[in-house]
Order: structure tokens, then sequence, then C-alpha cells
């Protein structure tokens, strides 16, 4: 197997996520295309970040620290569990500034764990 670098990894797992209908494309008000997840694609994902997190033994949220620091190592399923932990508590935030309501989170970020994403 061909090793690839953290921007392939990054698409071949947003296309999964695609695929499996946990997320959909929407045009913001920037006309940027965004991707939502949909709310059961929301549910399967607070799943497995917790599935993940236990398999792994390390925290979604310090994984997010060390891609955001550059040290995260070339590993899929930790890159994937970084980007849940960013995906998941971005929709729970649009969720919540929208007024919506949502029950206790999986995992979350403090403000300036995100930086950019």
């Amino acid at each position: 197997m061909e090793l690839k670098n953290k921007e392939e990894l990054r698409n071949e797992i947003l296309q999964s996520w695609l695929r499996d209908a946990w997320v959909y494309p929407v045009e913001g008000p920037d006309r940027k295309i965004y991707l939502r997840l949909t709310p059961g694609g929301r549910l399967k994902m607070r799943k497995k970040i917790g599935e993940m997190e236990r398999s792994l033994g390390v925290s979604g949220p310090e994984l997010v620290r060390q891609d955001e620091a550059g040290t995260l190592p070339l590993d899929r399923d930790r890159l994937e569990l970084a980007m849940m932990v960013r995906a998941y508590t971005s929709e729970r935030r649009f969720i919540e500034s929208s007024g919506g309501s949502l029950g206790s989170p999986a995992v979350t970020l403090e403000e300036g764990d995100e930086g950019s994403s």
C-alpha cells in the first residue's frame, strides 16, 4: 500500500462520509460550499468518536491539538478521529447558535482548540 499525504487522507475520509450520508453539501452566505452533518450522521459520529477514543487510547480533542500543531502522525484512524471531533463540535455549535437544543455532547473542544478549521 502506498503512503498518502494528509490532504489525500482528508479527502478520502470526507468522500467516505459523503458516501455513507453522514454529511451533505450546503452553500454558505459567502457562496462557498460547506459540509454539514446529517442528523443521523451526527448520531453515528457521536458513537464512533467514543469507540475510536477507546480503541486508540487517546482523546479526540488531544488529536485535534496535535493536528493543529502539525505533530499528528500520518495515521488514518487518528486523522479521522480528529476530523470527527472538529465536525461534531462545529455542527453542535452551529445548531446551538441557531437556537437549537441538544443533549450533552460526546466530546467538547475549547474555543481556541479549533484553530482556523
